[in-house]
Formats: C-alpha cells, sequence, structure tokens
C-alpha cells in the first residue's frame, strides 16, 4: 500500500516550534521509531486544552487521554492509521487531568523529515466539546419527537394500537418498524391496531409501508389491523384488492376493531 506522506521544509527549529506555539489547537509529535511511539513535542494549546504540563506529556502515548467512554472502535482506527502510515481525522472522547471528558477531533499525519531520513506524527486536537453537545441535544430532540408522534396505546395484554397523525415518509416508516418490533418483541402482543385517521395523505409510501409491517409482524407472530381508512379512500389511493390479497383487516374505527377481534374470539 503507497503511504501518504507530507514533506517538511527546511526551517530552523526556534521558528518552527515559535509557529506551533501561535497555533490554537493543540499540536503533539511523536517518534513511531522509539517504544510505544511517545510524545516527543507539545504546545502550549495542548496543555491548556488537557490540563497537562508538557513535563508531565512527553514521553507520553497519547492514549493517556483515553477513558472509559473512549470509543475503542475509533482508537482502533488510529492505531491501524499508524500502522499504514496514513493521514486520519477522528473524534474521540478524551479526558482532562482533572477528570472532565471533552471531545477531541483528532486531525494526524505522518510527517517525513528527510535531513534525518526518519517520519514522524503530527497530531492536530481540537475541542469540539460545543458543537457535540448541540449534536447530542439534537439528536435528543429528534428520538422524542419520534416517541411523540409513534405513541403505543396498550389495550390489553395482547392487544396495542398505534394512532399515527401526519404525513409518514420512508424515514418515518423505518423508525415505526424499529419500534413496533422491538415493542412486540419485549411485550409479546398478538394483534398490532394501526389506525391511520390522521394521516393526511394516502399515497404509495404509506401503502407500501403497509405491506411491510403486515410481512414483519406476520415473522414475529403477530397480526395487523389497519383502521381510520374510509372504504372509497381506500380503493382510490392505496388499491385495496392489494391488501385483501395479503389478509390484511381493515375498519373504519377502532372500535369496530375491537369489536370484530371480541367477535372472532
Amino acid at each position: 500500500m503507497e503511504r501518504e506522506i507530507h514533506y517538511s521544509t527546511k526551517i530552523s527549529d526556534a521558528f518552527f516550534r515559535q509557529v506551533i506555539d501561535y497555533v490554537g489547537a493543540g499540536v503533539v509529535i511523536t517518534d513511531p521509531s522509539l517504544p510505544d511511539n511517545p510524545i516527543i513535542y507539545t504546545n502550549k494549546a495542548f496543555e491548556t486544552v488537557t490540563g497537562y504540563t508538557t513535563k508531565e506529556i512527553i514521553g507520553q502515548n497519547c492514549r493517556f487521554l483515553q477513558g472509559e467512554k473512549t470509543s475503542r472502535e475509533e482508537v482502533a482506527k488510529v492505531r491501524k492509521a499508524i500502522e499504514e502510515e496514513q493521514s486520519i481525522i477522528v473524534e474521540l472522547l478524551n479526558y482532562r487531568k482533572d477528570g472532565k471528558p471533552f471531545w477531541n477531533e483528532l486531525s494526524m499525519y505522518p510527517i517525513f523529515v528527510p535531513s534525518e531520513d526518519k517520519l514522524y506524527f503530527v497530531g492536530v486536537q481540537k475541542d469540539v466539546s460545543d458543537r457535540k453537545s448541540e449534536e447530542i441535544r439534537a439528536d435528543d430532540y429528534k428520538q422524542e419527537a419520534s416517541l411523540l408522534s409513534t405513541p403505543f396505546v396498550p389495550i390489553s395484554e395482547k392487544i396495542c394500537i398505534l394512532p399515527l397523525v401526519g404525513n409518514i415518509n420512508s424515514e418515518r416508516w423505518e423508525e415505526i418498524y424499529q419500534r413496533i418490533s422491538a415493542h412486540v418483541y419485549d411485550h409479546d402482543e398478538e394483534i398490532f391496531i394501526m389506525d391511520l385517521q390522521g394521516i393526511k395523505d394516502m399515497n404509495d409510501d404509506v401503502h407500501s409501508g403497509i405491506l411491510r409491517l403486515h410481512k414483519l409482524l406476520q415473522v414475529m407472530g403477530a397480526r395487523l389491523i389497519v383502521t381510520g381508512i374510509e372504504p372509497n379512500t381506500a380503493k382510490a389511493s392505496v388499491k385495496l384488492a392489494d391488501f385483501r390479497k395479503k389478509q390484511i383487516s381493515f375498519y373504519a374505527t377502532v372500535q369496530q376493531a375491537l369489536e370484530g377481534i371480541r367477535a372472532s374470539h
């Protein structure tokens, strides 16, 4: 595999160090020719980000910033990049000297110095904790909105109703499949009533989604009943004949569906 290499220019060590110290991000240089690829240089910004002094950092492998919740998968990517002498950018949950976690955007580059005939690694570390916090909050809001838009209403130990409102696209169907399959697995429901009275647009996505959900519940040993679709609307927009071939039961209201279930038992 052809290695990715960035060649250095001929500048003095003093100038080089001064420039790095003015860089806003934390910078470390490691020497892979020494045991455990230790840090041989760090700048002031790295001290500020981590809380460690240069004296405490020099000679250490960068793993000293890792902790309990640091992703082992991302660390393995970094290790592989070092072995293959490649550049890499990852985001790691690291820990400061006081134990507080921070999100570290690590950009690592192999640098070959011709005058020494030697390869070094330069790591540029940026604290992106604020951005990650915003992303996590956005994900939490999205998950909460998903739960609110896909509520489960248990009627009995074996029957559950899912009233849906708004529009359903392919992304929302995927959320529905995942939540329903997990719910049926955990609660062992036998009948799932999906009420579509609040759905604005009975389009092809709704049509194909119902068929896929029916197959999914069949595999799990459960039954799908669909309510809230007027017969004329169903025939015109989602080809009710296809549903009948799949033996999916349709009722105008949830109450009618429950009466039908009681009558069949």
